[in-house]
């Protein structure tokens, strides 16, 4: 399996988007890829180098390159590493060119390497190289480790509040369409679904908790993602979410994203912009009460 975590993923993209926004140009950049104990292959440490950027292709410095060599191979020590290329195509298509394949026959001097590319979509293709003792390529999946969205105290709710009906409802039962339940006899033993919530926040005299901010977050984070609203008024709604939260004494604050990040949304979960109000730190294991000191 090859594998990478979100962060560096979000740090591959990040660099692709400021590459774009600010030149529209592609962005490239090198990686390490670490054996791990089960055999498993991790994209770890993704950085750019000095380099020649255009719409259309990317060099790096060759010097540059070769001081990256030297100091990742020492910081491995005796970690069984191969090196990555990774590369930007911004708003086209993830593809290998055959400007890249000419860049991943440059690692032919090595037993196998590993290359990438994305783009500002978070499309991409990944490859592995090997080069003795016959020169074969394949490109494969890589799995991104997402971080959890539900910490101790969300759990907890989940087992707390949330069990399953017991139901008698036979399938073998007398029914329509070759042995299948009519809509009526569905409709007998299903709940009529909660219509959804609403994407404007209206204050309750209830007491927020994590869950119910983090669903506040992702509401309006989405409203502000897909256009619906512009920064001032995204500014104004997380603004008023902190005052509900401060005049609740509420233990969180959630976190506000400058106006030249907020692309930074497309890769971010919601439940990583709610920290501890005092220390702004990220919530990991929550030992209070939906967030109220009792």
């Amino acid at each position: 399996m090859f594998y990478i975590t979100q962060k560096n993923w979000n740090k591959i993209l990040g660099y692709a988007e400021e590459a774009y926004n600010t030149e529209e140009s592609e962005i490239g950049g090198m990686s390490v890829m670490v054996e791990d104990k089960e055999g498993d292959w991790q994209l770890q440490d993704p950085v750019i180098l000095k380099q020649e950027i255009s719409s259309g292709n990317t060099v790096l410095e060759k010097e540059a390159l070769a001081v990256y060599y030297t100091v990742q191979a020492k910081k491995m020590g005796k970690a069984n590493f191969r090196f990555c290329w990774w590369h930007s195509h911004h708003t086209m298509k993830a593809f290998w060119s055959g400007t890249d394949i000419k860049a991943i026959g440059e690692f032919e001097d090595g037993d196998f390497s590993f290359a990438l590319v994305v783009n500002l979509k978070g499309e991409y293709k990944f490859r592995v190289s090997v080069w003795k003792p016959v020169e074969a390529h394949q490109d494969v999946d890589i799995e991104i480790l997402r971080p959890k969205r539900c910490n101790k105290a969300m759990a907890k709710e989940v087992a707390e509040l949330c069990e399953k009906p017991a139901s008698t409802f036979s399938w073998k039962k007398k029914s329509y369409n070759n042995g299948y339940p009519s809509i009526d006899e569905i409709g007998a033993y299903r709940q009529e679904r909660l219509p959804f919530r609403s994407s404007t926040f209206n204050a309750t005299s209830s007491k927020l908790s994590f869950t119910d901010i983090v669903e506040e977050v992702d509401d309006i984070n989405n409203d502000a993602i897909d256009g619906t609203l512009d920064y001032k008024s995204y500014k104004v709604k997380i603004d008023k979410l902190n005052k509900i939260l401060k005049d609740q004494k509420c233990i969180y604050k959630v976190t506000l994203i400058p106006e030249n990040k907020l692309q930074e949304l497309l890769h971010m979960w919601p439940n990583q912009m709610v920290v501890y109000k005092n220390s702004d730190e990220q919530i990991y294991d929550d030992s209070y009460y939906g967030g109220y000191v009792l």
